[in-house]
């Protein structure tokens, strides 16, 4: 199987990067997450110039409609600077829920805001002390004019300081799973703003009979939609972590070839250029998982492979990924040293992401869980560490 991006492909990697590229230099990232916004106002306008804010949204609702190859490469590149800007947390994950559960007229009203760049959307999804895949505490009540009504606590919601629009995830009357919209400015809704360990804004949101309206008709399927759909998003996030796993490893080489100690550099360092390499080769291992887990999604968008396997897939990859990403946070800060802890360092914003990223969706522990209760269990790859002889033993 052929992974490597084609033409154009690479050219929307490289048009990314050059875009980010400009204003994320030294101190990018620490720039950003300390403005209001939470990102970079002109990479946004930008990103949004470009088209990059409708990427995964239908043409018909003034998107590109490309698939999760060209998500990919569009967060490698904003990876690959450490960017804060939400393109996968404020526009794809809430597209891809609009679009699977969303009425015509709400597609239309919301889909086109998020493709122009006009608005981000927060997806309200973790509870405080309840596990990613257990069913919400938050409930709703519809009434019988279609409106509905939110009781509940979710957090951490990221970006929910700058959405227009809240999809709350909430318990009906008849134990159903449900997507609640809800506007950002309306009455019971309280918010406490603060970061997350990679400094990235999120909230706490409280809601006390906030009254927002069904995502759709209530005949979709909302459990289904929001699981395949928190696969996708684990699947795209490999990318971003990839590249930031890339440009981490190339600053850590670039400071052992000009840091001196002793009066030479500490790239003459037998044992540090053997850890170096070590990095590159978890890099390019990781690497090929979040292809191979981008190369099924879009086998399941072409409609050659099932939901099944798409799950099962986005698990693998993201605990592989993610635990790529600890160990190569934590040894890109070892070889930098005391510099890499400080706020100001480069390196130290690509550590402190890249751990965040094992935090999301519901973090690398339920993604394990998953993998347990699962009938793919023991066929390779898991999710499970350490599972070679269980998988040995199920093909005797």
């Amino acid at each position: 199987m052929n992974l490597d991006l084609n033409d154009d492909q690479q050219l929307l990697f490289d048009t990314v990067d050059s875009a980010v590229g400009r204003d994320y230099t030294m101190g990018g990232r620490a720039n950003a997450t300390t403005s209001d916004l939470g990102w970079n106002a002109r990479t946004w306008s930008t990103l949004a110039e470009l088209g990059l804010t409708g990427l995964t949204i239908d043409e018909d609702h003034g998107g590109v409609g490309a698939g999760p190859v060209e998500l990919y490469a569009s967060l490698q590149a904003i990876g690959r600077h450490a960017a804060t800007e939400p393109l996968l947390d404020g526009v794809a994950l809430p597209g891809w829920v609009i679009a699977a559960l969303g009425d015509p007229t709400q597609q239309k009203e919301l889909l086109g805001a998020l493709a122009a760049g006009e608005s981000v959307i927060a997806v309200a999804h973790a509870e405080p002390g309840r596990a990613w895949d257990a069913a919400p505490a938050t409930t709703v009540t519809v009434a019988d004019d279609g409106s509905a009504t939110v009781s509940g606590v979710k957090a951490p919601v990221a970006h929910a300081d700058q959405a227009s629009h809240l999809l709350v995830t909430a318990i009906d009357t008849d134990g159903r799973t449900r997507v609640v919209l809800v506007e950002s400015g309306v009455a019971g809704i309280t918010r406490a703003d603060g970061r997350t360990a990679d400094w990235s804004h999120a909230s706490q949101v409280t809601f006390t009979d906030a009254v927002g309206v069904l995502l759709g008709d209530g005949t979709a399927d909302a459990g289904t939609a929001l699981r395949t759909t928190f696969a996708q998003a684990r699947i795209a996030v490999t990318g971003e972590a990839i590249g930031l796993m890339e440009s981490g490893l190339r600053l850590t080489v670039e400071y052992l070839k000009s840091r001196k100690q002793f009066g030479v550099p500490l790239s003459t360092f037998q044992a540090l250029v053997h850890r170096a390499a070590d990095l590159y080769a978890q890099v390019e291992l990781a690497r090929s998982m979040a292809l191979y887990a981008t190369a099924t999604a879009e086998a399941v968008a072409n409609g050659t492979a099932d939901t099944e396997v798409l799950v099962s897939a986005a698990d693998d990859a993201f605990v592989y990924v993610c635990d790529a990403a600890t160990a190569v946070a934590e040894e890109i800060i070892q070889l930098h040293g005391g510099i890499g802890m400080t706020y100001e360092s480069e390196v130290g914003h690509h550590a402190a992401r890249l751990v965040g990223i094992t935090a999301t969706l519901g973090g690398v522990e339920a993604a394990r869980r998953r993998a347990v209760t699962a009938d793919t269990v023991l066929r390779a790859p898991s999710a499970l560490l350490n599972n070679a002889d269980a998988a040995l033993a199920a093909t005797v």
